[in-house]
């Protein structure tokens, strides 16, 4: 393939070649690189607009000792092009994404009706993959599974709330890290509201291999860095794994459950049973429980 575009790419952009060539050692490598410069010819966005960001992947990548693959590189920059134009939402990709990796699309599989593709979802043959639910419409989704799931609140009525003396809520760096370390499809990213307990602000909850993990308090970016380098520890490890020393100040239980856990060591949040306090900046029209008990008093 000869394209000026491809050609103009400076040298620490240049795509892999081998005596001149183009190479791709899988074939996901050919199909992102087609796609990207297929969308250009096609003007939903411009060439530069994805050059620039795979100059700023690249960047990140080094910056940060990211070894990973050229392509990969490649890929983070056009997801990220595709969502940030708008032509898919975060929803729309994990969702293809997640089809794709767990074979619910086979370039081998051809079917002549619905009913042999939904047949095929459902052989026999038990799957350690496919986790098929069926919608109330009757339509066979394969529902994703993944092993964590990371929760924020950055919009209940504490965390994040500035204009009430909290500290903000570092959402750009959730997103970014999570996106840049590629664990999209084993750890899921949600923020939104609040969690709870609101005598704490910027919470966060991480699941992960059926335990969870609340942290309080996260307001700096090294601490976000730290939560996802713990994630990134036990997608390693493929099970759970404790939180590290310079998280455990911000690690705190909630619920009662009963645990065969040795007793975690003491850490600056202690949570009892006494009544939360009320708190002056309380607004009316907040939903979570507490905010509701203090407008009821």
């Amino acid at each position: 393939m000869s394209d000026n575009r491809i050609e103009s790419l400076s040298d620490d952009l240049a795509v892999p070649r081998r005596n001149g060539e183009m190479v791709f050692e899988a074939p996901w490598e050919g199909r992102a690189f087609g796609m990207a410069v297929t969308l250009c010819n096609g003007k939903p966005f411009d060439w530069n607009d994805f050059r620039d960001r795979l100059v700023r992947e690249i960047a990140t990548a080094e910056e940060h000792g990211d070894d990973s693959p050229y392509y990969e590189r490649w890929l983070v920059s056009f997801e990220r092009l595709l969502l940030e134009t708008g032509l898919m939402t975060a929803d729309e990709l994990d969702a293809r994404t997640a089809e794709f990796a767990a074979g619910v699309y086979d370039e081998h599989e051809h079917y002549e009706t619905t009913s042999d593709a939904i047949a095929s979802l459902t052989r026999a043959a038990p799957s350690t993959v496919r986790n098929i639910v069926w919608r109330a419409d009757g339509e066979p989704i394969n529902v994703f599974r993944r092993p964590g799931q990371l929760f924020v609140c950055a919009s209940g009525c504490c965390c994040g709330h500035t204009e009430r003396g909290h500290a903000p809520v570092p959402v750009e760096l959730y997103h970014s890290e999570w996106a840049r370390r590629r664990i999209r499809h084993r750890v899921h990213l949600s923020i939104g509201g609040c969690l709870g307990p609101c005598a704490l602000s910027n919470v966060a909850l991480l699941l992960f291999a059926g335990r969870e993990t609340w942290f309080h308090s996260i307001t700096g970016d090294d601490q976000v860095i730290a939560i996802y380098d713990y994630v990134e520890s036990m997608v390693r490890a493929d099970r759970y794994l404790p939180p590290p020393p310079e998280l455990e100040p911000q690690v705190f239980d909630v619920f009662d459950w009963p645990t065969t856990e040795a007793p975690r060591r003491p850490v600056l949040a202690t949570v009892d049973r006494t009544p939360e306090p009320v708190y002056r900046d309380s607004q009316p029209g907040h939903t979570c429980e507490p905010c509701s008990r203090i407008s009821a008093g």
